[in-house]
Protein backbone atom coordinates (compact mmCIF):
# COMPACT_ATOMS: atom_id res chain seq x y z
CA UNK A 1 0.00 0.00 0.00
CA UNK A 2 2.83 2.43 0.85
CA UNK A 3 4.37 1.74 -2.55
CA UNK A 4 1.09 2.47 -4.34
CA UNK A 5 0.65 5.75 -2.46
CA UNK A 6 4.19 6.81 -3.37
CA UNK A 7 3.62 5.82 -7.00
CA UNK A 8 0.37 7.80 -7.17
CA UNK A 9 2.11 10.83 -5.65
CA UNK A 10 4.94 10.61 -8.21
CA UNK A 11 2.48 10.35 -11.10
CA UNK A 12 0.46 13.28 -9.74
CA UNK A 13 3.60 15.42 -9.51
CA UNK A 14 4.60 14.57 -13.10
CA UNK A 15 1.12 15.39 -14.42
CA UNK A 16 1.00 18.65 -12.46
CA UNK A 17 4.43 19.61 -13.82
CA UNK A 18 3.32 18.94 -17.39
CA UNK A 19 0.12 20.94 -16.97
CA UNK A 20 2.17 23.86 -15.64
CA UNK A 21 4.61 23.75 -18.54
CA UNK A 22 7.32 22.10 -16.48
CA UNK A 23 7.03 24.43 -13.47
CA UNK A 24 7.00 22.89 -9.99
CA UNK A 25 6.46 24.56 -6.62
CA UNK A 26 9.46 25.18 -4.38
CA UNK A 27 7.19 25.71 -1.34
CA UNK A 28 4.64 23.08 -0.32
CA UNK A 29 2.36 25.65 1.32
CA UNK A 30 2.46 24.14 4.80
CA UNK A 31 6.01 23.88 6.16
CA UNK A 32 9.66 24.49 5.27
CA UNK A 33 10.41 20.96 4.16
CA UNK A 34 13.12 21.08 1.49
CA UNK A 35 14.64 24.29 2.90
CA UNK A 36 17.46 24.88 5.40
CA UNK A 37 18.69 28.07 7.02
CA UNK A 38 22.28 29.18 6.47
CA UNK A 39 24.01 32.10 8.23
CA UNK A 40 22.34 34.56 10.59
CA UNK A 41 19.60 34.29 13.21
CA UNK A 42 16.67 35.89 11.40
CA UNK A 43 13.55 33.76 11.65
CA UNK A 44 11.49 32.15 8.90
CA UNK A 45 7.92 30.93 9.30
CA UNK A 46 4.96 29.83 7.20
CA UNK A 47 1.98 32.16 7.29
CA UNK A 48 -0.94 31.33 5.03
CA UNK A 49 0.40 30.86 1.52
CA UNK A 50 3.66 32.69 2.24
CA UNK A 51 7.13 32.22 3.66
CA UNK A 52 7.82 35.13 6.02
CA UNK A 53 11.32 36.20 7.01
CA UNK A 54 11.78 38.44 10.06
CA UNK A 55 14.89 40.37 11.06
CA UNK A 56 16.73 39.76 14.31
CA UNK A 57 18.72 42.65 15.75
CA UNK A 58 22.45 42.01 15.62
CA UNK A 59 22.19 39.20 13.10
CA UNK A 60 24.21 39.20 9.89
CA UNK A 61 22.48 38.39 6.63
CA UNK A 62 20.37 35.25 6.88
CA UNK A 63 19.32 32.87 4.11
CA UNK A 64 16.63 30.20 3.84
CA UNK A 65 18.03 27.91 1.17
CA UNK A 66 16.73 25.07 -0.96
CA UNK A 67 18.27 21.71 -0.16
CA UNK A 68 18.36 21.00 -3.90
CA UNK A 69 20.82 22.81 -6.20
CA UNK A 70 19.78 24.35 -9.52
CA UNK A 71 21.82 25.35 -12.56
CA UNK A 72 19.84 26.35 -15.65
CA UNK A 73 16.31 27.31 -14.62
CA UNK A 74 13.44 29.74 -14.81
CA UNK A 75 11.97 30.92 -11.51
CA UNK A 76 8.91 33.01 -10.67
CA UNK A 77 7.73 34.33 -7.32
CA UNK A 78 5.88 37.19 -5.65
CA UNK A 79 7.50 39.25 -2.92
CA UNK A 80 6.46 42.01 -0.53
CA UNK A 81 8.99 43.72 1.72
CA UNK A 82 8.79 46.31 4.50
CA UNK A 83 9.85 49.71 3.19
CA UNK A 84 13.02 49.97 5.29
CA UNK A 85 14.29 46.45 4.59
CA UNK A 86 16.64 45.30 1.85
CA UNK A 87 16.36 41.68 0.70
CA UNK A 88 17.15 39.43 -2.23
CA UNK A 89 17.02 35.95 -3.70
CA UNK A 90 20.25 34.00 -4.07
CA UNK A 91 20.65 31.85 -7.17
CA UNK A 92 23.35 29.28 -8.04
CA UNK A 93 24.80 29.97 -4.60
CA UNK A 94 27.10 28.05 -2.27
CA UNK A 95 28.71 28.30 1.15
CA UNK A 96 32.38 28.86 1.77
CA UNK A 97 34.03 25.50 2.23
CA UNK A 98 30.72 23.85 1.35
CA UNK A 99 29.90 23.71 5.07
CA UNK A 100 26.52 24.63 6.63
CA UNK A 101 28.11 27.50 8.57
CA UNK A 102 30.22 28.76 5.67
CA UNK A 103 29.50 32.23 4.29
CA UNK A 104 26.77 32.20 1.64
CA UNK A 105 28.10 33.51 -1.66
CA UNK A 106 26.89 33.83 -5.23
CA UNK A 107 24.57 35.83 -7.49
CA UNK A 108 21.68 37.60 -5.77
CA UNK A 109 18.66 39.21 -7.44
CA UNK A 110 18.00 42.41 -5.50
CA UNK A 111 14.75 43.13 -3.63
CA UNK A 112 14.65 46.74 -2.49
CA UNK A 113 12.96 50.13 -2.78
CA UNK A 114 16.06 52.11 -3.72
CA UNK A 115 15.57 51.76 -7.48
CA UNK A 116 17.99 48.83 -7.73
CA UNK A 117 15.44 46.00 -7.47
CA UNK A 118 15.97 43.23 -10.01
CA UNK A 119 19.64 43.90 -10.65
CA UNK A 120 22.16 41.15 -9.88
CA UNK A 121 24.58 41.48 -6.97
CA UNK A 122 27.44 39.17 -6.08
CA UNK A 123 26.74 38.37 -2.41
CA UNK A 124 30.18 37.92 -0.82
CA UNK A 125 31.28 37.43 -4.41
CA UNK A 126 32.63 40.72 -5.68
CA UNK A 127 29.69 43.12 -5.41
CA UNK A 128 27.49 44.25 -8.27
CA UNK A 129 27.43 41.89 -11.24
CA UNK A 130 25.08 44.06 -13.30
CA UNK A 131 27.53 46.69 -14.60
CA UNK A 132 27.32 50.24 -13.23
CA UNK A 133 26.41 51.58 -16.67
CA UNK A 134 23.41 49.21 -16.85
CA UNK A 135 22.05 49.88 -13.36
CA UNK A 136 19.58 52.67 -13.96
CA UNK A 137 17.30 53.58 -11.07
CA UNK A 138 13.67 52.60 -11.73
CA UNK A 139 10.26 52.53 -10.05
CA UNK A 140 8.97 49.13 -11.22
CA UNK A 141 9.11 47.71 -7.67
CA UNK A 142 6.01 48.90 -5.82
CA UNK A 143 6.17 49.83 -2.11
CA UNK A 144 3.69 47.96 0.07
CA UNK A 145 2.50 45.73 -2.80
CA UNK A 146 3.15 42.21 -4.01
CA UNK A 147 5.72 42.33 -6.79
CA UNK A 148 6.10 39.55 -9.36
CA UNK A 149 9.64 38.46 -10.24
CA UNK A 150 10.86 36.26 -13.08
CA UNK A 151 14.44 35.01 -13.28
CA UNK A 152 15.95 33.05 -16.16
CA UNK A 153 19.44 31.62 -15.67
CA UNK A 154 20.76 29.76 -18.71
CA UNK A 155 24.47 29.24 -19.15
CA UNK A 156 26.37 32.43 -18.28
CA UNK A 157 23.28 34.58 -18.91
CA UNK A 158 20.93 35.81 -16.16
CA UNK A 159 17.78 37.75 -17.05
CA UNK A 160 15.33 39.33 -14.62
CA UNK A 161 11.88 40.90 -14.85
CA UNK A 162 9.74 42.73 -12.27
CA UNK A 163 6.00 42.96 -12.85
CA UNK A 164 6.54 42.02 -16.50
CA UNK A 165 9.22 44.66 -17.17
CA UNK A 166 12.76 43.53 -18.13
CA UNK A 167 15.27 44.79 -15.58
CA UNK A 168 18.63 43.10 -16.10
CA UNK A 169 20.12 41.08 -18.95
CA UNK A 170 23.54 39.98 -17.80
CA UNK A 171 26.23 37.71 -19.24
CA UNK A 172 29.01 36.98 -16.75
CA UNK A 173 31.27 34.18 -17.89
CA UNK A 174 33.69 34.55 -14.97
CA UNK A 175 30.94 34.12 -12.38
CA UNK A 176 29.47 31.23 -14.36
CA UNK A 177 32.79 29.39 -14.11
CA UNK A 178 32.65 29.49 -10.29
CA UNK A 179 28.86 29.36 -9.79
CA UNK A 180 27.38 27.07 -12.45
CA UNK A 181 24.79 25.72 -10.02
CA UNK A 182 23.83 26.00 -6.39
CA UNK A 183 20.99 26.55 -3.98
CA UNK A 184 18.31 29.22 -4.11
CA UNK A 185 18.23 31.35 -0.97
CA UNK A 186 15.69 33.80 0.47
CA UNK A 187 17.61 36.59 2.16
CA UNK A 188 16.72 38.54 5.29
CA UNK A 189 19.24 41.36 5.42
CA UNK A 190 21.01 42.31 8.63
CA UNK A 191 19.87 45.57 10.28
CA UNK A 192 21.40 48.13 12.69
CA UNK A 193 20.91 47.59 16.41
CA UNK A 194 18.38 50.41 16.77
CA UNK A 195 16.17 49.37 13.83
CA UNK A 196 13.40 46.85 13.12
CA UNK A 197 12.00 44.36 13.36
CA UNK A 198 11.15 44.17 9.64
CA UNK A 199 9.64 41.44 7.49
CA UNK A 200 9.78 40.17 3.93
CA UNK A 201 7.25 37.75 2.41
CA UNK A 202 7.48 35.35 -0.52
CA UNK A 203 4.71 33.37 -2.21
CA UNK A 204 4.03 31.45 -5.45
CA UNK A 205 7.63 30.21 -5.59
CA UNK A 206 7.89 28.10 -8.75
CA UNK A 207 10.76 26.81 -10.83
CA UNK A 208 11.22 25.20 -14.24
CA UNK A 209 14.39 23.20 -14.80
CA UNK A 210 15.85 24.46 -18.07
CA UNK A 211 18.63 21.88 -17.98
CA UNK A 212 15.99 19.45 -19.28
CA UNK A 213 15.39 21.63 -22.36
CA UNK A 214 17.02 20.68 -25.64
CA UNK A 215 18.65 23.38 -27.74
CA UNK A 216 17.01 23.52 -31.18
CA UNK A 217 19.47 26.00 -32.68
CA UNK A 218 23.10 25.34 -31.81
CA UNK A 219 24.27 28.89 -32.53
CA UNK A 220 26.60 28.01 -35.38
CA UNK A 221 24.83 26.11 -38.18
CA UNK A 222 21.44 24.75 -39.27
CA UNK A 223 21.91 21.19 -38.07
CA UNK A 224 18.49 19.73 -37.29
CA UNK A 225 16.68 22.16 -39.62
CA UNK A 226 15.73 22.27 -43.28
CA UNK A 227 15.21 25.33 -45.51
CA UNK A 228 15.88 26.83 -48.93
CA UNK A 229 15.82 30.33 -47.43
CA UNK A 230 18.66 32.65 -46.50
CA UNK A 231 19.06 31.92 -42.76
CA UNK A 232 22.46 33.15 -41.60
CA UNK A 233 24.15 32.13 -38.30
CA UNK A 234 25.68 35.16 -36.56
CA UNK A 235 28.88 35.40 -34.54
CA UNK A 236 26.94 36.20 -31.34
CA UNK A 237 25.01 32.92 -31.57
CA UNK A 238 21.84 34.42 -33.00
CA UNK A 239 20.25 33.53 -36.34
CA UNK A 240 19.38 36.12 -39.00
CA UNK A 241 16.74 35.68 -41.68
CA UNK A 242 17.79 37.95 -44.55
CA UNK A 243 15.58 37.36 -47.62
CA UNK A 244 17.49 37.50 -50.86
CA UNK A 245 16.88 40.17 -53.49
CA UNK A 246 13.45 39.69 -55.01
CA UNK A 247 12.22 37.27 -52.34
CA UNK A 248 8.85 38.70 -51.38
CA UNK A 249 5.68 37.42 -49.71
CA UNK A 250 4.86 34.74 -47.19
CA UNK A 251 3.87 31.75 -49.35
CA UNK A 252 7.44 30.62 -50.08
CA UNK A 253 7.02 27.82 -47.56
CA UNK A 254 10.26 26.02 -48.42
CA UNK A 255 12.12 29.19 -47.43
CA UNK A 256 10.74 28.94 -43.90
CA UNK A 257 13.08 27.34 -41.37
CA UNK A 258 11.61 23.93 -40.46
CA UNK A 259 12.63 21.45 -37.78
CA UNK A 260 13.50 18.01 -39.11
CA UNK A 261 11.74 16.45 -36.12
CA UNK A 262 8.06 16.61 -35.15
CA UNK A 263 6.79 17.55 -31.68
CA UNK A 264 3.55 16.84 -29.85
CA UNK A 265 3.37 18.15 -26.26
CA UNK A 266 6.09 20.63 -25.42
CA UNK A 267 7.29 23.95 -24.05
CA UNK A 268 8.98 26.00 -26.78
CA UNK A 269 11.06 28.92 -25.55
CA UNK A 270 12.72 31.41 -27.92
CA UNK A 271 13.70 35.04 -28.42
CA UNK A 272 13.53 37.26 -31.48
CA UNK A 273 14.03 40.87 -32.53
CA UNK A 274 12.22 42.52 -35.44
CA UNK A 275 13.02 45.70 -37.39
CA UNK A 276 10.47 48.54 -37.63
CA UNK A 277 7.39 47.02 -39.26
CA UNK A 278 8.94 43.55 -39.08
CA UNK A 279 6.71 40.55 -39.77
CA UNK A 280 7.27 36.83 -39.20
CA UNK A 281 5.70 33.94 -37.33
CA UNK A 282 6.33 30.87 -35.22
CA UNK A 283 4.68 27.71 -36.56
CA UNK A 284 4.15 24.57 -34.48
CA UNK A 285 2.36 21.24 -34.79
CA UNK A 286 2.59 21.68 -38.55
CA UNK A 287 1.57 18.42 -40.20
CA UNK A 288 2.44 19.47 -43.75
CA UNK A 289 5.34 21.89 -44.26
CA UNK A 290 4.10 22.67 -47.78
CA UNK A 291 0.77 23.93 -46.38
CA UNK A 292 1.43 25.33 -42.87
CA UNK A 293 -1.44 27.84 -43.01
CA UNK A 294 -4.03 25.04 -43.11
CA UNK A 295 -2.01 22.24 -41.53
CA UNK A 296 -0.35 24.04 -38.63
CA UNK A 297 -0.70 26.71 -35.95
CA UNK A 298 1.00 30.11 -36.15
CA UNK A 299 1.91 32.58 -33.42
CA UNK A 300 2.20 36.00 -35.01
CA UNK A 301 5.42 38.00 -34.87
CA UNK A 302 4.77 41.60 -35.85
CA UNK A 303 5.99 45.03 -34.86
CA UNK A 304 2.87 46.12 -32.94
CA UNK A 305 4.76 48.64 -30.85
CA UNK A 306 2.43 51.16 -29.22
CA UNK A 307 -0.80 49.69 -30.56
CA UNK A 308 -3.61 49.87 -28.05
CA UNK A 309 -6.18 47.18 -27.29
CA UNK A 310 -8.34 45.56 -28.54
CA UNK A 311 -5.82 43.40 -30.33
CA UNK A 312 -6.62 40.90 -33.08
CA UNK A 313 -5.13 37.56 -34.10
CA UNK A 314 -3.00 39.43 -36.65
CA UNK A 315 -1.26 41.51 -33.96
CA UNK A 316 1.95 40.51 -32.25
CA UNK A 317 1.38 37.48 -30.02
CA UNK A 318 -1.92 36.50 -31.64
CA UNK A 319 -2.73 32.96 -32.79
CA UNK A 320 -3.57 33.41 -36.47
CA UNK A 321 -7.24 32.74 -37.33
CA UNK A 322 -7.97 32.11 -33.68
CA UNK A 323 -7.35 34.69 -30.95
CA UNK A 324 -5.56 37.95 -30.23
CA UNK A 325 -3.33 38.45 -27.19
CA UNK A 326 -4.89 39.77 -23.98
CA UNK A 327 -2.25 42.49 -23.76
CA UNK A 328 0.25 44.16 -26.07
CA UNK A 329 3.62 43.04 -24.69
CA UNK A 330 5.60 44.10 -27.78
CA UNK A 331 9.10 45.40 -27.20
CA UNK A 332 10.32 48.23 -29.47
CA UNK A 333 12.05 47.34 -32.76
CA UNK A 334 15.52 45.81 -32.42
CA UNK A 335 14.90 44.83 -28.77
CA UNK A 336 14.57 41.16 -27.84
CA UNK A 337 11.14 39.62 -27.30
CA UNK A 338 10.69 36.28 -25.56
CA UNK A 339 7.85 33.87 -26.32
CA UNK A 340 7.13 30.69 -24.37
CA UNK A 341 4.61 28.42 -26.12
CA UNK A 342 3.17 25.50 -24.15
CA UNK A 343 1.11 22.81 -25.91
CA UNK A 344 -0.37 20.01 -23.82
CA UNK A 345 -3.10 18.09 -25.60
CA UNK A 346 -5.63 20.69 -26.73
CA UNK A 347 -4.46 23.28 -24.21
CA UNK A 348 -2.32 26.10 -25.61
CA UNK A 349 -0.80 28.89 -23.54
CA UNK A 350 1.60 31.64 -24.59
CA UNK A 351 3.75 33.79 -22.35
CA UNK A 352 4.93 36.93 -24.08
CA UNK A 353 7.78 38.81 -22.40
CA UNK A 354 6.91 37.32 -19.04
CA UNK A 355 3.12 37.63 -19.09
CA UNK A 356 0.52 35.05 -20.12
CA UNK A 357 -1.31 36.50 -23.13
CA UNK A 358 -2.93 33.39 -24.67
CA UNK A 359 -4.83 30.64 -22.85
CA UNK A 360 -7.17 28.60 -25.05
CA UNK A 361 -8.52 25.17 -25.88
CA UNK A 362 -7.60 24.30 -29.43
CA UNK A 363 -10.51 21.87 -29.82
CA UNK A 364 -13.06 24.60 -29.14
CA UNK A 365 -12.27 26.90 -32.06
CA UNK A 366 -10.88 27.20 -35.59
CA UNK A 367 -7.83 25.03 -34.75
CA UNK A 368 -9.88 22.00 -33.69
CA UNK A 369 -8.98 20.00 -36.83
CA UNK A 370 -5.26 20.83 -36.79
CA UNK A 371 -2.70 18.07 -36.20
CA UNK A 372 -1.77 17.18 -32.62
CA UNK A 373 1.84 16.66 -33.66
CA UNK A 374 4.02 18.36 -36.24
CA UNK A 375 7.04 20.41 -37.23
CA UNK A 376 8.22 23.69 -35.72
CA UNK A 377 8.93 26.50 -38.17
CA UNK A 378 10.07 30.11 -38.34
CA UNK A 379 8.57 32.23 -41.09
CA UNK A 380 10.50 33.97 -43.85
CA UNK A 381 8.09 36.77 -44.79
CA UNK A 382 10.28 38.14 -47.55
CA UNK A 383 11.93 41.53 -47.94
CA UNK A 384 12.42 43.74 -45.96
CA UNK A 385 11.68 41.50 -42.98
CA UNK A 386 15.13 40.85 -41.52
CA UNK A 387 14.67 39.28 -38.10
CA UNK A 388 17.00 37.80 -35.51
CA UNK A 389 16.27 34.67 -33.44
CA UNK A 390 18.22 33.21 -30.54
CA UNK A 391 18.01 30.87 -27.52
CA UNK A 392 15.62 28.48 -29.28
CA UNK A 393 15.01 25.57 -26.92
CA UNK A 394 12.31 23.00 -26.25
CA UNK A 395 11.13 20.72 -23.46
CA UNK A 396 9.17 17.70 -24.63
CA UNK A 397 6.46 16.76 -22.16
CA UNK A 398 5.21 13.25 -21.40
Amino acid sequence: MAFNIALIAAISTAVSSAEDGGFVSLFNGKDLDGWSQKNGTATYRVEGDSIVGKTNTGSPNSFLCTDKPYGDFEMTFDVKVDTALNSGVQIRSQTKGDTPDGRVNGPQVEISLDGMAGYVYGESAGGWMTPDADRKSHTHFQDGEWNSYRIVAFGPRIQTWINGTPISDLVDMDKFKTHREGFIGLQVHGIPADKGPYEVRWRNLKIRDLSEFQTLYNGKDLEGWTTTGNWLPQEDGSLLIQPRDGEMGWTRYADYLWSEKTYKDFVLDLEYAYPPGGNSGIYFRTGDRSDPVEKGIELQILDSTGKEEPLTHHDHGGVIKTQGPTKNMSRPPHEWNRAVITCIGNHLTVEMNGEKTIDLQLDEGPMKDRPMEGYIGLQDHGQPNNLLFRNIRILELP
